[in-house]
């Protein structure tokens, strides 16, 4: 097939010349391709305008210019930041250090600054993606970086100090009667060397009398490598079987979030083609990645439980996809998690029950002895006590789970009692959608507590009211489209012969965003008498982030129905209004409230009124204060055991994602981040549309590795960038050509000439010399020239400029 001139049609092209392709289609109609598939006829080029030059610039496209670029970077389809790479003369990735710690990549032996990370691993794939700013790397299973399972591979030490507030107050005014409270939860505290201590209060004001109580006091630290947890001071005793209380002491526990790593599952399989794989399990995405050609093996897959089966999907990339299923016994199951507890201490006293504070010794264990089977032991020993217990977890299938505990306890302080207690229950899957559980506690008269064996909680309550025994029952069921449905029943009886049961039941769905939602409580039997309840909830979209709710309650023969209307404005701001009828008063409430989240604490406003003689108002405050050696730092968020600091150069007002929720720099350039997964992996990420319009982040995703205690450090490092926009003129004051090549000094090519002469620069910063060539035309240098501070609130400056031609 021949063009109307006599020209040859060009086949189709190949990805490589694409771009190339769709220039030629575009720009000559009626192009003709030169007898060399790879190349096209120069006459023809000229007789166009166009610089052939331009068209071998751009038949090996799609390809960045030589240089750093910042890119978005993607391995095996998983995000890995935005950093900046390099690129040689033919649009070669350089695979330096930077890029391969930034996609946790194997570093290849050679020592060049760009390693041969293709030569070792040829199945790897490279696509460049200029249009988007944006690198994919697809690479085979074991060219990545095996994750971490020694402490080595984790942030330690680090020291700061800290404040954790949580202020609440309210105010109540009925007529000529008005009532005020307030409270301020309190925890104060630092981080050194990986030590954390702690203290936690509470203050109340009522009506003008304060009150001041002190709940705990503690220093902790891990040793990672024995796995263990060091705790001293105002502590809670940990025991796995037998009850705790609160005591001065110190105590030795395993550090479940190392015992935790191990945990993870492989999966492995065979690819026909570069494909997606997709891990399910209980119909829900745990797992997504990509994988070059041939065999995979996927590891450190995190499942929901232990013991439900998962299902593979493969997508191949030339079409096509399989399925096959993992049993859950071939990746290994779940037991209630292995360890040992050692306390000593005086029991401590924190509320008005009388009695002595005996010093007490605890200790216990639990541990697998069977991939299905689990044992534990305990025993606790104070003065004039005594108290022993074993525990017994079984899986006889994959969808059940029995356990089984009993405790006996000497208590020679109070009536020389002894007894027994004794826990069952069993958990059953009975299919995709149903599920059940039952449990059953029953004790002897004789069975005391520790805390209940040396103190006198309620002296006016006789101890034949304590529980005999008790039992529930619980029944789930889920669907896709019928929602969720729960209901439970529980029955308790003491050894005075009174009892009582309760029933539950619960359900919810969502239609096309529309929620639907109804729970009941109601009395069974027994001489406790309480209110039965009924709650019904229907909650409609209106745009993406307004809602309308309605509702109707109904309480110990109250009637109740209201409606409501909840919006968020942003992340940093969202309203509620509602009104609600009694029947019982006649009366109609109507409230409304205002959530802030001001960049460094969270706020809380609302007011209430029922009629003329009664109205509330209530406000809140929480956040956190963090001192470290760079000044002082506010969060909007508690500051948990485990946290880092940001900074993203020196810029305030920038965005960041935290675990915990979005949090800005401050005046210093400088934000809390602060919860992190303890030796696991905590991702951070930099909103780059909060970014100045100038300041590109080098790598706007990190990822923290931090043991327990650690303060982490992070610096995104930002570099500033200058855009222009040319008006470029030749010497005659003519607009350039369009379609002309600009490119440095040396020939590399940087882009091409507009309408009307305009030239878009991507970064003016280094000013180097540019020229322009085109056919027919000599060469010319671009001059022009900028203000010495850029404008940081535009995207790109805009200006005029001469194309000089030396000589001329």
């Amino acid at each position: 097939m021949n063009y109307p001139d006599g020209n040859a049609v060009p086949a189709a092209p190949s990805l490589r010349a694409w771009p190339a392709w769709l220039l030629s289609c575009a720009l000559l109609p009626d192009v003709a391709w030169a007898d060399d598939a790879e190349g096209f006829d120069a006459k023809t080029l000229n007789q166009r305008g166009i610089d052939p030059q331009l068209a071998s610039v751009l038949l090996d496209a799609p390809r960045f210019a030589a240089g750093k670029h910042p890119v978005s970077l993607w391995v095996n389809g998983q995000k890995r930041g935005r950093l900046e790479v390099g690129f040689d003369r033919h649009g070669a990735l350089c695979f330096d250090r930077a890029l391969l710690d930034a996609a946790e990549l194997v570093i290849p032996a050679d020592s060049a600054r760009c390693h041969d990370f293709l030569g070792q691993f040829p199945q790897s794939l490279v696509e460049p993606d200029p249009a988007t700013l944006s690198v994919s790397l697809v690479v085979p299973t074991e060219a990545l970086r095996p994750r971490q399972q020694d402490i080595s591979g984790y942030q330690a030490g680090g020291v700061a100090g800290l404040l954790n507030y949580d202020l609440t107050g309210f105010y109540n005014r009925f007529g000529d009667d008005a009532s005020r409270f307030g409270s301020a939860n309190t925890e104060v505290g630092f981080n050194a060397g990986d030590w954390i201590v702690r203290s936690r209060q509470v203050q109340t004001w009522q009506d003008g009398l304060s009150r001041s109580t002190h709940l705990e006091a503690y220093a902790q630290r891990t040793f990672a490598q024995h796995q263990a947890v060091l705790q001293a001071g105002q502590i809670s005793l940990y025991n796995p079987i037998l009850s705790g209380a609160q005591i001065n002491g110190v105590q030795v526990f395993t550090e479940q979030a190392l015992q935790d790593q191990a945990q993870g599952a492989t999966i492995e399989g065979i690819a026909n083609s570069p494909a997606q794989v997709e891990v399910r399990q209980n119909g829900a995405l745990i797992h997504s990645t990509v994988v070059p050609a041939g065999p995979f093996a996927l590891t450190d897959v995190r499942r929901l439980n232990t013991r439900s089966d998962v299902e593979v999907t493969i997508k191949e990339s030339v079409g096509g996809e399989r399925r096959f299923t993992v049993p859950a016994a071939m990746l290994g199951l779940g037991l209630p998690a292995a360890g040992y507890s050692l306390a000593a201490g005086r029991v401590r006293n924190i509320g008005n029950a009388h009695g002595d504070d005996p010093w007490v010794v605890s200790a216990g264990w639990n541990g697998a002895v069977h991939p299905q089977l689990s044992l534990g032991g305990a025993i606790m020993t104070a003065s004039e006590y005594r108290a022993v217990g074993a525990s017994l977890a079984w899986l006889p299938g994959l969808d059940s789970q029995l356990q089984l505990a009993s405790q006996l306890a000497d208590a020679q302080a109070r009536d020389n009692a002894r007894g027994m207690q004794t826990d069952l229950s069993w958990s059953q899957r009975l299919s995709d959608q149903w599920s059940f559980s039952l449990a059953n506690t029953w004790r002897s008269p004789g069975y005391r507590e520790l805390e209940d064996a040396i103190y006198d909680i309620q002296p006016e309550r006789p101890r034949s009211s304590r529980y005999r025994d008790q039992q529930s029952a619980t029944l789930g069921f889920s669907h896709p489209w019928l929602g969720a449905f729960s209901a439970g029943v529980s029955r308790s009886s003491s050894f005075n012969g009174d009892s009582s049961s309760r029933g539950l039941a619960s359900w919810g769905t969502s239609i096309n965003g529309v929620s639907l939602s109804a729970s009941a409580e109601w009395q069974m039997g027994g001489r406790q008498q309480q209110d039965n309840a009924v709650y019904l909830n229907l909650s409609l979209p209106l745009g993406e982030s307004r809602r309308v709710r309605a509702w109707v309650r109904n309480s110990g023969g109250e009637h109740r129905s209201g409606l409501g209307l909840n919006e968020q404005i942003d992340d940093q701001l969202s309203y509620r209004v509602a009104a609600e009828y009694d029947t019982r008063d006649r009366q109609v409430e109507t409230s409304v409230g205002v959530s802030a989240l001001p960049r460094y604490s969270q706020l809380d406003l609302s007011y209430s009124r029922s009629d003329a003689e009664r109205s509330s108002y209530q406000g809140g405050a929480r956040g956190a204060v963090v001192v470290h050696d760079s000044g002082v730092t506010f969060s909007p968020y508690p500051v948990r055991d485990t946290f880092a600091l940001v900074s993203v150069g020196d810029m305030s007002g920038i965005k960041l994602s935290t675990p915990s929720g979005p949090v800005w720099t401050d005046w210093q350039g400088q934000a809390v981040v602060p919860q992190v997964n303890a030796y696991g992996r905590s991702p951070v990420e930099v909103q780059t549309r909060s970014l100045p319009r100038n300041a590109d982040v080098n790598n706007g995703l990190a990822m923290i590795s931090a043991g327990r205690g650690a303060v982490d450090r992070v610096a995104f490092g930002v570099a500033l960038t200058r855009r222009l926009l040319l008006n470029a003129r030749d010497d005659q004051g003519q607009p350039l050509p369009r379609g002309a090549m600009v490119s440095t000094a040396d020939g590399e090519f940087v882009t091409l000439v507009q309408e009307s002469g305009q030239v878009f620069l991507p970064n003016v910063l280094e000013h180097t010399p540019l020229w322009v060539s085109a056919p027919d035309r000599d060469r010319c240098e671009l001059r022009y020239e900028l203000p010495a501070k850029p404008d940081p609130t535009v995207y790109f400056e805009t200006a005029t400029a001469r194309c000089h031609t030396p000589g001329g």
